[in-house]
């Protein structure tokens, strides 16, 4: 890592997945996805989140939760959702700060009594996020417009973000989960990058890690848009990859063949 670092001139690791919200790339759909995320938070609304992996999806809650620091919210983030009823809401218990009881309609009413206290002694309003809900069993997805209820259906008092692959969308348009889909207003789906965003994205974040010249050739960023789908998970492998594949050369730009070598090298995680 210190010779790239050195033969680049940066300071840190340029596609690391710890990027902080404001030194990442907002392109116009993950910048459009965050701007109707939060105004459904604020507005006491639940959303659905879709799109293929590595499209952003986590990360636009993660600056939404950052964009909404120091206001009456609670933000829960449960990344496991194939779990039965029971163990979904044990989840949630923990998350929270609860002791879970030992049945499945005493761990449900002590979340939902936690959430009505949030609510209308502490003034918070609790968010939880639930990613991979995909993975979520339609018997549990069926049973969360009885989390969402307060108070005969009347007091907003909890949101959910459900986040996951397009599949989502259509398991929520069948008939039994009609009563869910009533119920989350809001869908957000999120689209890959395209060229022209592919080549901003990879120039952004060689910038932000200390880049004071180009270092990607145009025609090497038109060949990783193509190879990665505009994925930017995948662009991240690639264009480290890319980086890679320069250093036993005297060539301080990645080319078209340094790109090639590397899809070659990292292809099980660009399919």
């Amino acid at each position: 890592m210190k010779k790239l670092l050195s033969k680049f001139g940066l300071k840190k690791e340029p596609f690391s997945k710890d990027v902080p919200v404001d030194e990442f790339y907002w392109p116009s759909q993950l910048e459009d996805a965050r701007m109707r995320l939060r105004s459904a938070i604020k507005g006491r609304v639940s959303a659905v989140m879709t799109g293929d992996p590595g499209t952003g999806k986590t990360f636009v809650f993660r600056a939404v939760e950052k964009d909404l620091e120091g206001q009456p919210y609670r933000f829960e983030y449960l990344p496991n959702s194939a779990l039965n009823r029971r163990d979904f809401y044990r989840q949630l218990c923990f998350s929270m700060g609860l002791e879970p009881r030992s049945s499945a309609e005493g761990v449900f009413r002590l979340v939902s009594q936690h959430i009505e206290e949030m609510a209308t002694n502490q003034k918070i309003r609790p968010v939880a996020c639930f990613d991979e809900a995909h993975m979520i069993p339609d018997s549990v997805l069926s049973h969360l417009p009885v989390l969402l209820n307060f108070q005969r259906d009347s007091k907003p008092f909890f949101s959910i973000v459900l986040v996951g692959l397009g599949d989502l969308r259509i398991t929520l348009r069948r008939n039994i989960q009609s009563a869910l889909n009533t119920r989350i207003p809001v869908r957000i789906h999120l689209k890959p990058l395209n060229p022209d965003q592919v080549s901003k994205y990879v120039k952004h974040r060689m910038k932000k890690a200390g880049a004071d010249k180009e270092v990607f050739t145009e025609e090497s960023l038109l060949l990783i848009a193509e190879a990665t789908g505009g994925i930017m998970r995948k662009i991240d492998v690639l264009s480290h990859e890319c980086l890679d594949q320069t250093l036993e050369g005297r060539c301080a730009l990645v080319e078209v063949s340094h790109v090639k070598n590397a899809i070659c090298a990292c292809e099980g995680a660009l399919l």
